[in-house]
C-alpha cells in the first residue's frame, strides 16, 4: 500500500504542507517552546534539508501522493540519529506508514554508521509515543519545569 523513498526537490511543496499539519496538531502540548529549540519548524526551507548531508529525509508514499514523512539528523561523531520530525496525515494513520518511515530510517541510519536512534515526543502526544513504542523506541529521559517569569 506504501512505499518509503529518499525525498527528492519535487516534493518540498508537499513537505510544506505536511509540516503545517504537523505543527497545528502539536499547539495544544506542553513543551511545544522547547520542542521548537531543538527541532524548529523548517518551512521554506525544505529545499536546503533535502540537500543537506546531516539529514536523512523519507518520505512515503501511496500511488504519487505524499502521506508522510520523516527528518532525522545523523551526528557521526556520536554515531547517533535524531528524529526531529515523523508525520503522517490523519487520514492515513493507523495503517503502518508511521512505522513504515521508522524501519526504513532505522536501515538508513546503521548504513550511516549510528549505533543509537533517539526520537523526540511532546508530553501528552500519545500518538507519537505509541509509534515510537511499536518501534522498540522507549523513553529514555524526560525533561521537566516551570517558567520563572
Amino acid at each position: 500500500m506504501f512505499s518509503v523513498r529518499k525525498a527528492l526537490l519535487t516534493d518540498v511543496g508537499s513537505l510544506i504542507a505536511l509540516e503545517d499539519s504537523a505543527f497545528e496538531s502539536l499547539n495544544n502540548f506542553r513543551g511545544l517552546s522547547q520542542f521548537l529549540e531543538m527541532s524548529p519548524r523548517i518551512g521554506d526551507e525544505w529545499t536546503d534539508i533535502v540537500d543537506d548531508a546531516k539529514y536523512r529525509l523519507l518520505v512515503g508514499v501511496s500511488d504519487t501522493t505524499i502521506h508522510g514523512y520523516l527528518l532525522v539528523e545523523i551526528f557521526d561523531a556520536l554515531h547517533k540519529a535524531l528524529i526531529k520530525q515523523v508525520f503522517v496525515d490523519r487520514s492515513t494513520r493507523q495503517l503502518g506508514l508511521g512505522a513504515l518511515l521508522i524501519e526504513h530510517c532505522e536501515q538508513l541510519v546503521r548504513k550511516s554508521g549510528c549505533t543509537v536512534l533517539e526520537g523526540l515526543a511532546l508530553p501528552g502526544d500519545r500518538d507519537m509515543k505509541n509509534l515510537f513504542e511499536r518501534a522498540s523506541m522507549s523513553a529514555q529521559l524526560l525533561i521537566v519545569g516551570k517558567n520563572l517569569d
